[in-house]
């Protein structure tokens, strides 16, 4: 893994948009705002897709974790982080950037393990009762995040081809 300059600007750039897109964007929260979930989806799964595993893995466990400080949820940034990043780095390892079967692989299968990891974490802080609301708004971010990240990137490769870098 070699990272040059275009490389490092693009990874904070998308890192920085993720960060808008869970801060800014509106989101739906849940027992008194302690659960919510965001349009950062698809910035995660577009990173994934167009950096790579590695690019991937730091775009979605940094700006998930520096939205959570800045949200004021500090103790879910450790959980978003490893989450989220992991999440990256799995859909980056499928997903290669030519559409398809792979990219949407890829992409379900971050999905599938950022759902199953949120709901781990709230049974451990919140109880049994929380988890099946935390897997039905992970499953709809989730769903919305590929519906919208798939024709993003398309879109983004197609009107700029020299964008997809392995990292």
């Amino acid at each position: 893994m070699k990272f040059d300059s275009q490389g490092i600007a693009r990874v904070g750039l998308l890192s920085a948009l993720g960060v808008v897109a869970i801060w800014i964007v509106p989101r739906v929260t849940l027992f008194d705002g302690k659960i919510y979930f965001h349009l950062g989806e698809t910035i995660i799964l577009t990173s994934s897709v167009l950096l790579g595993r590695w690019g991937g893995a730091f775009v979605g466990g940094v700006s998930s974790a520096l939205a959570d400080m800045l949200l004021g949820f500090p103790v879910w940034m450790p959980f978003s982080f490893v989450i989220h990043g992991v999440e990256g780095f799995l859909a980056g390892n499928i997903a290669n950037g030519a559409g398809g079967i792979r990219d949407v692989a890829g992409m379900a299968l971050g999905v599938a393990f950022m759902i199953t990891g949120y709901a781990v974490a709230v049974y451990f802080m919140y109880g049994a009762a929380a988890v099946y609301l935390e897997i039905l708004g992970d499953s709809v971010q989730g769903l919305l995040g590929i519906v919208t990240a798939y024709p993003f990137t398309r879109f983004l490769l197609k009107r700029f081809p020299g964008l997809k870098s392995d990292y």
